[in-house]
């Protein structure tokens, strides 16, 4: 029985797992043994998050310096023979509203003291030195009375140094990586003594952007991202606009300029061209305005300005710092990606380039999302009746189930049977019935047979005739008077009339 039943249950089994490698999965979305998605770490989201908002900023600047009569030194007039003073500087920057409202640091478009002012002068001092006008040691002592009473400006008398500013940032045409340059105007700006923050302006739609994390979300210990584009790299590596992305975590909390400036504290490393770029929290989130380190510091003890003063400008400029269409898609497509769900991740991509056609982050995760895709895809989801494509319909699937039933019913009935035919006893010949004391067979029988020795191996007789041949052949005996009789039992001779054996008792017959 036990038998039996492993043969049953066996069969069902392998028709179950026959059907079952037979039919698509229904009404899954996702593989179960999809392959790891990327962006495995926090810090790798938060940088596919705010990658594509980060810009380059170029400052060109142009001023002419000149030497009041009032100066002590013998020459007056314009330095470096009348023509101007030209310089570059680079700065990071990101954009924090879709029509190309940027974000940087206050120092890096500064035309004040602090700023392209400071550094004219400086010029016009080296200037003078060069051409053996002033000796060496005396040029901080001529650099103090610059800063107090020489004129800097731009092309036009009495305006401040000329500046034009130009943001670039990493796009990709046709599949090729190359860059996108905008003439920006400066909104608004505070020198790094009162914030060092600044907003650019540039003329754009459905750009990128990256959103302002809230001050009371920044702890001590936070993981950070600092990002931008340090200038001595450029030294060793190609130019490219890919930024650099420097992880660390905020150290301090602290203030400046008598307690009026807050200031967060960072281990990431910074370095000259970063300025105004972002650092970042691991959900991508700006934290703070990179700003400035400590010179000569071998460590890293570098300064960041809290996103609250940038929240301040912007709330001053009526600009609000809200995602569009393209990061909406483009963010819900990291979040299908990383979550193996290729197909909606391509689809998400698809709006953001359909927005947005030189967007490169989108175009390269697109082609990523559909690697993976190919690699491994993903079961067919039904809706209604039948498979959306390439699944069985659902009376197919009935059909089987009930294929499968009667199979099952048909095997226990057949396992029932056989068990209860090895229960049954094998068929026994009737028995006669038993009246009484068992009777003897026949003394006709036996007398008919008589007393034969055996003729054939020891102990062995041949067997009888069947009783139809032996009937065929008999042949009647008649009592002959006069000759001599026998008992058939014993062989003792009987006397003529008896009817039972006088030595041994048996009939006569």
């Amino acid at each position: 029985m036990a038998a039996t039943y492993r043969r049953v249950l066996l069969c069902l089994a392998a028709m179950s797992l026959a059907l079952a490698g037979a039919l698509p999965a229904h009404a899954q979305t996702t593989s179960a043994q999809a392959p790891s998605a990327p962006g495995s770490t926090p810090e790798e989201r938060a940088a596919a998050i705010a990658r594509p908002a980060i810009v380059y900023i170029e400052q060109d600047w142009q001023a002419w310096v000149k030497v009041p009569a009032s100066s002590q030194l013998y020459f007056q007039g314009y330095v470096n023979g009348g023509k101007p003073f030209t310089w570059g500087t680079r700065c990071s920057g990101f954009i924090v509203e879709p029509t190309g409202y940027i974000v940087t640091a206050g120092h890096c478009v500064d035309p004040g003291e602090e700023g392209a002012r400071g550094t004219a002068l400086e010029l016009a001092v080296q200037w003078l030195v060069d051409n053996n006008v002033i000796y060496p040691r005396y040029s901080s002592a001529v650099l103090n009375e610059a800063h107090l009473s020489w004129g800097v400006e731009g092309e036009e008398k009495g305006s401040p140094a000329d500046l034009q500013v130009f943001v670039q940032r990493g796009v990709a045409a046709g599949g090729v990586r190359t860059g996108q340059a905008f003439p920006a105007r400066v909104v608004d700006y505070q020198p790094w003594s009162e914030g060092d923050v600044a907003l650019l302006k540039i003329e754009g739609a459905d750009l990128p952007v990256v959103l302002l994390a809230a001050t009371e979300s920044i702890d001590i210990g936070t993981p950070v991202l600092s990002i931008g584009y340090p200038g001595s790299t450029d030294a060793v590596t190609d130019q490219s606009y890919e930024p650099t992305f420097k992880d660390g975590q905020v150290s301090a909390e602290k203030t400046r300029e008598g307690g009026l400036l807050p200031v967060y504290e960072i281990s990431a490393a910074l370095s000259g061209g970063m300025s105004g770029g972002p650092t970042v929290n691991t959900n991508g989130d700006v934290i703070g305005v990179n700003s400035f380190l400590i010179t000569g510091e071998t460590q890293a003890f570098n300064f960041i300005t809290p996103s609250s003063l940038v929240s301040e400008m912007l709330g001053r400029n009526g600009i609000t710092n809200a995602l569009g269409p393209v990061d909406q898609a483009y963010r819900a497509g990291l979040d299908a990606l990383y979550a193996g769900d290729y197909q909606k991740a391509i689809a998400e991509f698809d709006k953001v380039l359909a927005l947005a056609p030189t967007h490169q982050q989108a175009q390269e995760y697109k082609v990523e999302a559909t690697k993976l895709a190919a690699a491994s895809p993903q079961p067919t989801v039904t809706t209604g009746g039948e498979a959306a494509s390439g699944g069985f319909p659902v009376w197919a699937i009935a059909l089987i189930a009930g294929v499968v039933v009667v199979v099952a019913i048909l095997l226990i009935a057949l396992a029932r049977r056989g068990r209860a035919r090895q229960a049954a006893p094998p068929a026994q010949p009737a028995a006669p019935p038993m009246v009484g004391t068992p009777v003897p067979p026949p003394a006709a029988e036996a007398a008919k047979v008589g007393f034969q020795p055996a003729t054939g191996p020891a102990g062995v007789a041949p067997p009888p005739p069947r009783a139809a041949e032996a009937a065929r052949h008999a042949v009647p005996v008649e009592e002959v008077p006069g000759e001599p009789h026998f008992c058939a039992n014993c062989g003792q001779e009987l006397q003529l009339g008896a009817r039972f054996c006088a030595s041994c008792g048996h009939p006569a017959g």
